[in-house]
């Protein structure tokens, strides 16, 4: 299954539409991030891209028992909204944020009204498997691009004095550790960026999960990324509207209250799944 990464990654599938978006990706970073490393930061970036296009937003967080879904991202009545999953592993949940950035990008930059008309719904098999779609082959591209830029690639590997020569899975971990990305797309952007070839890479890609977890464990490498906090819940800016209605006396108490308690019910319950 991992092997038709390969075949189905833009890089491999239009290397001229690939280039483009290689260009978005670094011109984006310029603009909204100084090319720094994100990480998790992903989830400011996003959020600072969608203010300063002057669109209400709200940032979802929260466990969702079907680890299928990813993350999604819609707008209703003039706010945008995107959900990610935190029941899924932290890299995960980078990455899936920066996929989604790409549809939000498009809508932005190229006028896209898809987003507006239909949403975007990001599953799980186009980031674990295979993207089938051209959109999703690009939001992968652009997601993978964004968190590990080629500049900073070139940097970190002259840090680590990193070797790619007779590569092996640890490497790899140590790609996926610095950048917080996923085994998949640690391995395609080396491709890419001519550190390892096709062969190699199709070798990597052959790894099974459970080895490569296992790697992780013995040298705790990545580790980190790979956490789930399934009791983290944010309901974007809900709790900060709470307050401010709360100091301005907008409500009656009791209206207030029961809000507060149903609220509270609700984090309850999904941090139960």
């Amino acid at each position: 299954m991992m092997c038709r990464v390969l075949d189905n990654s833009l890089f491999v599938k239009d290397r001229k539409n690939y280039t483009k978006i290689s260009e978005c990706a670094t011109s984006f970073n310029a603009l909204y991030n100084k090319n720094n490393i994100i990480q998790d930061d992903i989830f400011n970036v996003l959020e600072n891209y969608v203010a300063r296009h002057d669109m209400p937003f709200d940032m979802l967080r929260y466990p969702i028992e079907d680890t299928d879904l990813c993350a999604c991202t819609f707008i209703r009545k003039g706010r945008m909204f995107v959900m990610i999953n935190v029941a899924l592993p932290l890299s995960k949940q980078i990455f899936a944020a920066a996929h989604e950035l790409y549809h939000i990008y498009c809508y932005f930059e190229e006028h896209d009204s898809e987003l507006l008309q239909s949403g975007s719904i990001l599953a799980s098999g186009i980031i674990d498997e295979e993207a089938k779609e051209i959109e999703d082959m690009e939001a992968n591209a652009f997601a993978a691009i964004l968190l590990a830029p080629k500049e900073r690639l070139d940097e970190q590997t002259d840090v680590y004095n990193l070797s790619y020569k007779n590569i092996s899975v640890q490497t790899i971990l140590k790609i996926m550790d610095i950048f917080a990305i996923p085994y998949k797309a640690a391995v395609l952007r080396l491709l890419e960026e001519d550190k390892i070839d096709a062969k190699d890479a199709k070798n990597l890609l052959k790894v099974t999960e459970e080895e490569i977890s296992k790697q992780m464990e013995l040298t705790g490498k990545a580790a980190r990324w790979q956490e789930i906090h399934k009791d983290f819940v944010r309901f974007g800016s809900l709790s900060e509207l709470m307050h401010d209605v709360e100091q301005m006396d907008a409500v009656r108490d009791e209206r207030l209250s029961s809000d507060k308690s149903r609220l509270s019910e609700i984090m309850k319950n999904l941090r139960k799944q």
